[in-house]
C-alpha cells in the first residue's frame, strides 16, 4: 500500500517542486490540522503550538489580536463557553518562497456552532516563517464573507 506521504511527494515532484518545498507544505499542514483538532478539543496549549512568539492577526470581524497571550485570553474565554462559535480553517494551498523561510497558506474558515451547523466563514490567508522549532503562523487575515445564522453573524460583527 502506497503512503500518502509517498504520493503528495511524487506529485509534487510531477508539478516541478522541490522536495524542501513539498515538506513545508506537508509540515504547514499538518500544523494547521493540528491546530484544528486542538480547538474541536478546547485545548489551549495545543492551539497555541503553532503560533510565532510575535503573531498578530485580523479577525473576521476586524477586531486585532496584537499577541499571542492576547490569543490565549480569548481561546481560553472561548473554550469556557459552551455557546460559543468555534472555528476550523481548511488549507486550500500552501506557496512557499523560493528562498525559503516563509510561506503564504490560503483558506476558507468556518465558524460552527454548538451543534455542528455553520454559522459564518469566510477566507483566509496565513504567512508562516520557519523557525528552528518548525513552522509558525507569523500572522493571519480573516475574511468574513458567508453568513448561514444572521443572529450569530450579527453578534460576531457587532451589529
Amino acid at each position: 500500500m502506497i503512503r500518502a506521504s509517498v504520493l503528495l511527494a511524487l506529485a509534487g515532484a510531477a508539478w516541478g517542486q522541490s522536495a524542501a518545498t513539498q515538506n513545508a507544505d506537508q509540515e504547514i499542514r499538518a500544523a494547521r490540522q493540528a491546530s484544528n483538532q486542538a480547538i474541536v478539543r478546547g485545548d489551549v496549549r495545543g492551539f497555541l503550538v503553532s503560533l510565532a512568539d510575535d503573531y498578530r492577526a485580523i479577525r473576521g470581524n476586524g477586531t486585532e489580536i496584537v499577541s499571542v497571550a492576547a490569543y490565549r485570553e480569548a481561546m481560553e474565554r472561548t473554550f469556557a463557553d459552551r455557546q460559543a462559535v468555534r472555528f476550523q480553517r481548511v488549507t486550500d494551498r500552501v506557496t512557499v518562497a523560493q528562498t525559503g523561510g516563509f510561506a503564504a497558506e490560503h483558506g476558507t474558515w468556518i465558524g460552527h456552532d454548538p451543534s455542528g451547523q455553520k454559522a459564518f466563514g469566510g477566507t483566509y490567508l496565513a504567512m508562516w516563517r520557519h523557525t528552528p522549532n518548525g513552522w509558525k503562523i507569523r500572522s493571519e487575515l480573516f475574511v468574513f464573507l458567508d453568513c448561514h445564522q444572521p443572529e450569530r453573524c450579527r453578534a460576531y460583527l457587532g451589529r
